[in-house]
């Protein structure tokens, strides 16, 4: 199943792993830290890492203020229509 995901993800978007984090982002509560997303997925920290940093980039994802430096770096998802298509092309 994985398989298929993968390569429907490196079609779309050129990653391997983008269909599965956006599709796990868009079923989750809104909020998240990449090492919870990682163990979640079962993806190497880099990849999680640098698909949170692409999806804030293009407005998807906001990274939210740390209130120490030992705390986790945290994202908040922006609601957009983008996570139902994820959900939906992660499960097609």
């Amino acid at each position: 199943m994985r398989e298929g995901i993968e390569a429907r993800s490196k079609l779309l978007f050129n990653n391997t792993h983008m269909l599965s984090v956006a599709g796990a982002i868009g079923a989750g509560a809104g909020t998240l830290d990449s090492k919870s997303l990682q163990e979640q997925l079962e993806i190497g920290q880099s990849a999680v890492q640098r698909i949170l940093i692409a999806l804030e980039g293009v407005g998807l994802m906001e990274r939210l203020e740390r209130q120490t430096r030992t705390e986790p770096v945290r994202y908040r998802r922006i609601n957009h229509s983008f996570w139902d298509a994820a959900q939906e092309l992660s499960h097609a």
